[in-house]
């Protein structure tokens, strides 16, 4: 009986050990004028490491040198682990808050599922940027049984091109009251990106169900913070609009008003602005061949927000950011 408990126990042990990996943090510090291994440490702090610890108190977050990259490795419990860190300097041994890469947002965001390695740049800031694609023109989509995932070269979020519904964070969410508008914020740093848009059906995870097989992957450059509003399966934006009756949404983002351009060939049934959250702000009923509008945007809430044009020939959305 002994030897029995013994083994069941090493089982146990064994499964606990395959259940830990390692996540490798590289910063590269070779950047910041006069930096000086003598007197300077790099610690990181997170939310994965003991909830944002001031940098500088616990050793444990203190990165190990091997010239100017600066390294810890951390282990984390199997499955998929969302993490929001920064790289800070410590200098002569003083516990500090005020020496990290940047202050305010964005922290660092990254996403791990399994072995994975990250080399990074102290100061490199990333950017938000929100992804939005419009379903209303998927052949076949059901809100109810079909969900949309985004894969792409997206380094930091798992590495790259995952297969579509096998990373649960790269799930877009239905904007309320907009069943047909999915959106994603992502947290990216400067670069040149591809991805695409996937139907991921009864949360089976497939390739099989893209905007389009083969090339061209869609790009987006980030420098900034920015959005980004795709039509599924076309390379047109949700605001590029090709001999509708919704013509031009501007400026956008705006402020005090908005601007909607309309062909004047059809008879408005209504326009509407639509929060985030669902609720009609703004209706305007009854336009009869109308050819431009504007809306008071001043005393709306900064956010984002949705114009639907009703028509005779249909319903067209528009977004467009108040600021």
């Amino acid at each position: 009986m002994k030897r029995l408990l013994l083994s069941f126990a090493s089982v146990l042990l064994a499964v606990f050990v395959m259940a830990q990996y390692n996540v490798t943090f590289n910063v590269d510090v070779s950047g910041i004028a006069g930096f000086d291994p003598l007197t300077t440490e790099v610690y990181m702090a997170g939310d994965f490491l003991g909830g944002w610890e001031q940098p500088g108190t616990n050793p444990d977050y203190k990165m190990t040198a091997n010239g100017m990259i600066y390294t810890l490795v951390w282990e984390m419990a199997d499955g998929e682990n969302i993490l929001h860190y920064k790289y800070f300097l410590i200098y002569d041994g003083t516990a500090s808050w005020d020496n990290g890469e940047w202050t305010g947002d964005p922290n660092r965001e990254a996403v791990v599922k399994g072995e994975i390695t990250f080399d990074q740049v102290f100061g490199d800031k990333p950017f938000g940027v929100v992804f939005t694609v419009d379903m209303s023109n998927a052949t076949v989509f059901d809100p109810a049984t079909d969900k949309v995932y985004m894969a792409g070269n997206f380094t930091n979020y798992a590495g790259d091109w995952n297969q579509p519904g096998t990373l649960a964070f790269l799930m877009m969410e239905p904007i309320i009251g907009n069943e047909m508008f999915y959106t994603k914020s992502l947290v990216l740093n400067a670069k040149e990106y591809m991805y695409k848009y996937f139907r991921v059906i009864n949360d089976e995870p497939s390739w099989d169900n893209g905007e389009w097989t083969g090339d061209p992957n869609r790009t987006v450059i980030v420098d900034t913070a920015m959005s980004v509003d795709n039509l599924w399966n076309s390379l047109a934006n949700i605001n590029e609009f090709d001999g509708e009756v919704l013509e031009a949404v501007y400026p956008n983002p705006c402020q005090s008003y908005i601007n909607i351009g309309l062909n004047g060939q059809a008879g408005i049934e209504k326009i509407q602005v639509i929060n985030s959250l669902g609720a009609v702000v703004r209706s305007i009923p009854g336009v009869p061949f109308l050819k431009e509008l504007r809306i008071e945007t001043g005393d709306l809430n900064n956010g984002v927000y949705f114009i639907t044009v009703h028509s005779g020939n249909g319903v067209q959305t528009a977004r467009f950011i108040k600021e």
